[in-house]
């Protein structure tokens, strides 16, 4: 993997079968670290930071402006790759990666800070679907750190901002119920634009932009085809989002996404390229310099000419976007206090978990053993009853089988003694 930067003394960094260079203006590369898994690489201005996560729970960070030097980075969990790196507005570089989980399905997203040391890993959420490209974060000019990530079970798309100030990430909330993938986030002056894939019929590419509220989503792709292969670029004071599609490729400016046009794929290269604190997939003409590409960017701004004057706005529209200013923070502050009061439930739970202390076992061996001698002897009782009483039973047989013969002969006796003729004797007798 060859990512390009944009930097006075380094033009590249590149991951090759686990070997990590850097490579000069000159030509010379540079190993920084073997048995590397996975980099992430930010610029701040002439600042290069660069870690090479070795796929177990610290990674190596590489940062500087010309002499790049190297500390370790503790993540307490064995960290199963998805680094992002960026840089805040701020003078602070965030660092984004997945960590193994115990139970359940998925990763975990956690999240740590550079000030003047590396802050303790905070994890974000569970259940992450563990793919480099399922999740993209930005810093915004409103002073947010965004985030959008695909959970594991059925690949829905997350939304979450971080604060600063408050060093707290807000609630959850549903961008899309689809089966989503590869979202990227692009960060303007003006707005900030947020792309997936969505599958549907076919895998198609949408797009939200936000000023000051999220815009309903739109598709960019034609949908008469497979979208993939999604990049960007900056050309002139315009952005452009190209993706391909049933083996064409397509151009769109941003928010004009109906007037696509198609290009020959031959004429562009795909290279990856870090801009500012992002790492993007760039559409780069073949044969432009390198110097002339300004993807992500900001330009600058030609002199401001006098905007006209505008007609104020009335009562109803000052309302209605005070009321939207109004329900946009209220939102965000609801977001927070939830996730602080989620929080603190944890830590309780937590403290309960340590100050609980339960029975000293008790031994169950005699009793067990005394339950076992009875039902031994319980057994042996049944059995004993059992053969007494087929042998009674045997016995009340026999009885009936004597009494049915000795009746038997009783009436035979009886019959023979009728039968037998009287003397003379018993018949002048019997007369009297």
């Amino acid at each position: 993997m060859l990512i390009k930067i944009k930097h006075p003394k380094f033009n590249s960094v590149e991951l090759r079968d686990g070997s990590l260079v850097i490579h000069s203006m000159q030509g010379k590369a540079i190993m920084l670290q073997e048995n590397v898994k996975d980099v992430a690489v930010a610029v701040a201005g002439g600042f290069l930071r660069i870690v090479a996560f070795m796929g177990k729970t610290y990674a190596w960070c590489f940062s500087g402006e010309d002499d790049l030097r190297s500390e370790r980075i503790d993540f307490e969990l064995p960290c199963a790759g998805g680094g992002r790196l960026l840089a805040d507005g701020q003078g602070n570089t965030h660092l984004l990666y997945f960590a193994n989980q115990a139970v359940g399905s998925g990763s975990l997203l956690r999240h740590q800070i550079f000030t003047d040391q590396w802050s303790v890993p905070q994890t974000v959420s569970t259940n992450v679907f563990a793919e480099k490209s399922s999740f993209s974060a930005s810093w915004h000019g409103d002073g947010y750190l965004h985030l959008v990530y695909c959970g594991h079970q059925d690949q829905p798309l997350f939304y979450r901002v971080y604060d600063l100030e408050r060093r707290v990430w807000s609630g959850a909330v549903v961008f899309s119920e689809e089966r989503c993938s590869r979202p990227q986030f692009i960060s303007t002056p003006e707005k900030l634009y947020l792309f997936w894939q969505e599958e549907r019929d076919r895998t198609v590419l949408r797009v939200r932009s936000k000023k000051e509220n999220w815009s309903p989503a739109a598709q960019v792709s034609s949908g008469d085809g497979h979208a993939a292969n999604v990049g960007f670029s900056w050309q002139g004071d315009e952005w452009k989002v190209y993706w391909g599609e049933e083996g064409r490729l397509f151009v769109s400016p941003f928010d004009r996404w109906t007037e696509r046009q198609a290009l020959p794929r031959g004429d562009f290269d795909y290279v990856w390229q870090v801009e500012g604190s992002q790492t993007l997939a760039v559409y780069q003409a073949k044969g432009e310099p390198e110097a002339e590409v300004k993807l992500a960017e900001e330009p600058t701004a030609p002199p401001a000419e006098p905007e006209p004057e505008k007609p104020p706005l009335s009562e109803e529209e000052q309302a209605r976007r005070s009321e939207e200013a109004r329900l946009q923070a209220a939102f965000m502050e609801q977001a927070f206090r939830t996730l602080q009061e989620w929080e603190r439930a944890r830590e309780e739970m937590a403290r309960w978990q340590r100050e609980l202390k339960l029975p000293d076992p008790v031994d169950l061996a005699p009793l067990l053993t005394r339950i076992e001698r009875l039902e031994r002897r319980t057994v042996n009782l049944q059995q004993s009853q059992e053969q007494n009483k087929k042998l009674w039973q045997n016995s009340l047989a026999q009885a009936e089988q004597n009494i049915s013969r000795l009746r038997t002969r009783l009436q035979a006796l009886e019959e023979s003694e009728r039968s037998r003729s009287q003397s003379f004797w018993q018949r002048v007798l019997g007369r009297r």
